[in-house]
């Protein structure tokens, strides 16, 4: 990422750091392909912003910096205002969105006036359209691109595909559970995956210094001591249930921070022989025979929806303590080997269930959602995440109505309460 400031020990600095007395080093910038320098913010020269924008976002991400005189590179200090919110509606003339920061640089000596200062990140989901066109930066200026320069065009849409790869990409598990089946060298117990991905532009620093890795953990090892394990990864620490030895053929229940604030939630789904034999009699008790019961692929219902809401939940507290943004992520939920898996509970409601709509179970072997993005859905905050994820997304994929899987779950969980 460019940037025209620099700190006393010569480091870039990011639109986060900036002060005033930086500006004094802009006497020595030329406006270009990533800086662009305007007296005011006038009303009727909004649709020009807009292109400005775009065409930072289309490139490389660039600082647009408002109350600086373009010729005699002089600070020309404008009103303050909360200027975030103009700078936003402007930004709603493209398609789609991008991704800018807003910071309004006070004067020492006048608090009711400053410098207002843009960043906009180089964008992932391009091209970034303005009216209609597709700006892009050339020189000092912005200019569309002509329908004959194909080679651009071309290379915007390749760089999106790369992007929206990327984001499928880390819809996967890669947390290694032991084969049960040696031979084929795969695992066949289903599993059940929660993937949340950070596709902000920026890039956050936090986790390169190991103090802040260690409070980090501390943090949740403090406020949730069922891990009893942690791991390290090449970008990212891994909280486990319990540890497991390599070549174990056991699994563990996985909840993975990485260094960008991704995360991925992984839950394997399987129970024990004398727990097998009580959920088999419960459905016995509903009229499924034994010996169709005996094929089944049976998990606890509590402990796998309790799992999936607690993880969730964990990183809805880590949003909130870490001040993430919903806008910047997007999320899907899996399950693997789902064919034929049945999620029993105890209770009453559960049996009211099955009588009312018959015994509920994954009809597909793959059930995997979309990949959602949370900008798209503006009243789903990371606290209402998990009840919208157990809910919409994994109570369907396991044959429950959404309207009743936490009737369900809250009746079973009374046992573990009792």
């Amino acid at each position: 990422m460019y940037s025209p400031f620099f700190d006393s020990n010569g480091k870039p600095l990011t639109i986060g750091k900036l002060k005033y007395e930086h500006l004094s080093q802009l006497v020595d910038c030329d406006e270009g392909h990533h800086l662009e320098f305007k007296l005011l913010l006038k009303d009727d020269e909004k649709a020009q912003l807009a292109k400005e924008i775009a065409s930072f976002a289309n490139c490389e991400g660039g600082w647009l910096i408002i109350g600086i005189d373009d010729k005699t590179k002089e600070i020309k200090p404008i009103t303050k205002k909360d200027y975030s919110q103009k700078i936003g509606k402007i930004a709603t003339r493209i398609s789609p969105m991008p991704e800018f920061d807003t910071r309004f640089l006070t004067c020492p000596n006048d608090k009711t006036a400053g410098v207002l200062v843009v960043y906009v990140y180089e964008g992932n989901n391009t091209p970034y359209i303005c009216n209609g066109s597709v700006y892009v930066r050339s020189g000092s200026s912005k200019e569309p691109i002509k329908p004959a320069d194909r080679g651009n065009i071309e290379y915007l849409y390749e760089k999106s595909n790369a992007y929206k790869k990327q984001v499928e990409d880390f819809c996967q598990r890669d947390s290694f559970y032991a084969y049960n089946n040696v031979l084929q060298q795969k695992v066949t117990y289903p599993i059940a995956n929660i993937y949340l991905k950070n596709i902000s532009a920026k890039k956050d620093t936090f986790f390169n210094l190991y103090a802040n890795r260690d409070k980090f953990i501390k943090y949740v090892q403090d406020k949730h001591d069922i891990f009893k394990s942690v791991a390290y990864s090449m970008n990212s620490i891994i909280f486990k249930q319990r540890n497991i030895f390599p070549s174990t053929n056991s699994a563990t229940y996985i909840f993975e921070l990485f260094y960008d604030w991704s995360c991925k939630i992984s839950v394997p789904l399987g129970v024990s022989e004398d727990e097998k034999d009580e959920f088999i009699a419960i459905l016995e008790s509903l009229g499924v025979d034994y010996e169709i019961a005996q094929n089944f692929r049976i998990a606890n219902g509590s402990t796998l929806f309790n799992s999936m809401f607690f993880g969730t939940m964990l990183f809805s507290d880590i949003a909130k303590k870490y001040k993430l943004k919903e806008k910047n992520y997007a999320f899907c939920v899996e399950i693997e080997n789902a064919g034929e898996s049945v999620a029993v509970f105890y209770g009453e409601k559960y049996k009211e269930y099955i009588k009312n709509y018959g015994l509920p179970y994954a009809h597909k072997e793959r059930n995997k959602s979309s990949i959602h993005f949370l900008k798209d859905y503006p009243k789903l905050t990371f606290e209402k995440l998990p009840g919208s994820l157990i809910a919409d997304d994994l109570g369907a994929a396991l044959g429950f109505r959404s309207d009743s899987i936490f009737e369900i779950m809250q009746d079973s969980n009374k046992k573990y309460e009792d």
